[in-house]
């Protein structure tokens, strides 16, 4: 089960940084990134079972730090079309909207007009 949750938060994460920051280049990074975040997922799961963590804070603090670290290294090295990460964008005051993850789910081949699509743009801000 611990495997399941740190692949579902890890997608999760770098989902949100593909759909809010939709001007993404390089298709062999995005590649690499999803295997990483599998490879990853095994990794926590591992060490989960190396260290018998048990249900314990340790155990949270593992399978927390394995998504906020994807959203970090991700955030900063995720190459765009303005040359600059989305976390150096959200720094500097660009947030992603509602119009931006339209066109993340779009770019991505998902319906944004779907029903879990139009739920997930419904989380963003308007402007």
């Amino acid at each position: 089960m611990a495997l399941i949750r740190a692949l579902i938060f890890g997608f999760l994460a770098y989902g949100a940084l593909v759909v809010g920051y939709p001007d993404w280049k390089g298709e062999i990074y995005h590649i690499v990134m999803i295997s990483a975040i599998a490879g990853g997922a095994v990794a926590v799961w591992f060490l989960d079972k190396i260290l018998d963590l048990g249900t314990g804070t340790a155990k949270v603090l593992l399978e927390l730090s394995f998504p906020i670290g994807i959203l970090l290294f991700a955030g900063y090295t995720m190459p765009q079309k303005s040359g600059k990460p989305p976390l150096t964008q959200f720094a500097e005051g660009v947030r992603p909207t509602r119009d931006t993850a339209r066109r993340g789910f779009d770019r991505l081949g998902v319906n944004p007009n779907g029903p879990v699509a139009s739920r997930v743009i419904g989380l963003f801000p308007k402007r």
